[in-house]
């Protein structure tokens, strides 16, 4: 609601919408899907089908189904008739694959940045030491790789939480799935789930499941730059599958 609704004078009651998968959820996508996403479809439907660059909003989810995306563009009660802004920069386009839905969850992030700012915590529990985000270190490098991770971790689901400990940043979703620690010129995160699950087709992953660390997980990946981030997302969603 609030990302669909920022900024707007007169905001759009969604109650009646549903979520929207662009990319359907069907396991046995349909021959135009399979060509429309590439070679590797599955792995691409696997990795990105509940992200946010993937998901929007429908009163029409029915009958939207598993078209393929030009028929969900088009035909009456899709994209192009929707009065969503979520759905605006969908309907100027002509295919629907990994990239459009990394490009989308990306311009999604950023507004997330500008609609739910950090929190500020005005009182301190005499009892217990609070950290915030301003008990770390960041540089410059860091604070664009933590807040553009962070946005797309939240959007992933409106019920994930966030605490903020002394040592890392942990996310959770019914239990921890994610932890993020930060370093000088990097980040680093431990994905709550057991190495030998891990669909890691770039080999970045390391076993940490007997290795000391801070973080809560068996399953460590570094961002080294921005560039990491759709991967490291990529191995994050994996823990809530």
């Amino acid at each position: 609601s609030s990302l669909e609704n920022h900024d707007k004078k007169v905001p759009i009651d969604i109650k009646n919408y549903q979520i929207e998968h662009i990319m359907p959820q069907n396991q046995n996508l349909s021959e135009e899907w399979r060509n429309e996403l590439g070679p590797n479809w599955r792995n691409i439907q696997k990795q990105y089908l509940h992200t946010i660059g993937n998901l929007t909003l429908t009163a029409y989810n029915p009958e939207l189904g598993d078209k393929p995306f030009l028929q969900k563009v088009n035909m009456p009660g899709g994209y192009k008739e929707s009065a969503l802004k979520l759905n605006a920069s969908i309907v100027k386009l002509t295919h629907w694959n990994k990239e459009e839905i990394i490009k989308r969850a990306e311009n999604l992030a950023l507004e997330a940045i500008e609609i739910w700012k950090y929190p500020e915590i005005s009182e301190i529990d005499d009892l217990q030491e609070t950290f915030t985000l301003d008990s770390y270190s960041f540089n410059f490098l860091t604070r664009e790789l933590f807040e553009t991770l962070n946005a797309r971790i939240m959007m992933l689901s409106p019920e994930i939480t966030r605490t903020i400990t002394k040592l890392y940043v942990g996310y959770s979703l019914k239990t921890n799935f994610a932890s993020i620690v930060i370093l000088k010129q990097r980040l680093r995160i431990f994905v709550n789930m057991k190495f030998s699950d891990v669909i890691d087709p770039k080999n970045f992953c390391r076993d940490v499941s007997n290795v000391g660390h801070w973080g809560i997980g068996d399953v460590e990946v570094n961002v080294n730059d921005v560039s990491d981030i759709d991967y490291a997302m990529s191995i994050i969603t994996q823990a809530l599958a």
